[in-house]
């Protein structure tokens, strides 16, 4: 009932048929990262990423997801180039943290955030980065196989299907 009401709400919203919107430019604007745990953040998925009306745990990417930010989009410009695909939000304050849950021995912890990082066609594109201890990881890493089945997991649950792909 929830996905075929935003689809209802959203028949009107922008496809790749139609011209750009104005926001989703970066014009010179800078970054900005005044996250609020209310704001909402927007992912695509595609037909084989869903099983009734869930996003499937495993195909749920860990590192550096790709994601809109609300503040400066509309839901569905994150499928503005992929008409075809569905999106769905999760908002920032429901975001793992402390992973993994059970901490075992010598186990470190992870944190997931936003961090804004503009594109010049997508002034509200964000990633959700790792923490492994306060610390930022960058480049090339891999994360603990309990980290990444309980981020999958937690994404997966509290994640909203907004549109289905088509």
């Amino acid at each position: 009932m929830r996905v075929r009401l935003h689809e209802l709400l959203n028949v009107f919203a922008n496809s790749s048929a139609s011209t750009r919107p104005k926001r989703m430019f970066q014009g010179g604007r800078e970054i900005d990262n005044n996250y609020l745990g209310c704001h909402q953040l927007y992912r695509r998925f595609g037909k084989d990423d869903l099983l009734e009306n869930r996003l499937i745990p495993a195909r749920i990417k860990c590192i550096n997801t790709s994601v809109n930010w609300s503040k400066h989009s509309k839901p569905w410009d994150v499928i503005f180039d992929t008409p075809d695909m569905g999106y769905c939000q999760i908002l920032v304050k429901n975001l793992p943290t402390e992973l993994p849950k059970e901490n075992t021995a010598g186990a470190k912890l992870h944190n997931f955030a936003p961090e804004h990082k503009p594109e010049d066609n997508n002034y509200s594109h964000s990633e959700i980065v790792t923490f492994k201890e306060g610390i930022k990881m960058t480049g090339n890493f891999d994360l603990p196989s309990t980290v990444k089945k309980e981020f999958r997991t937690i994404i997966s649950d509290r994640s909203v299907i907004l549109t289905v792909p088509k």
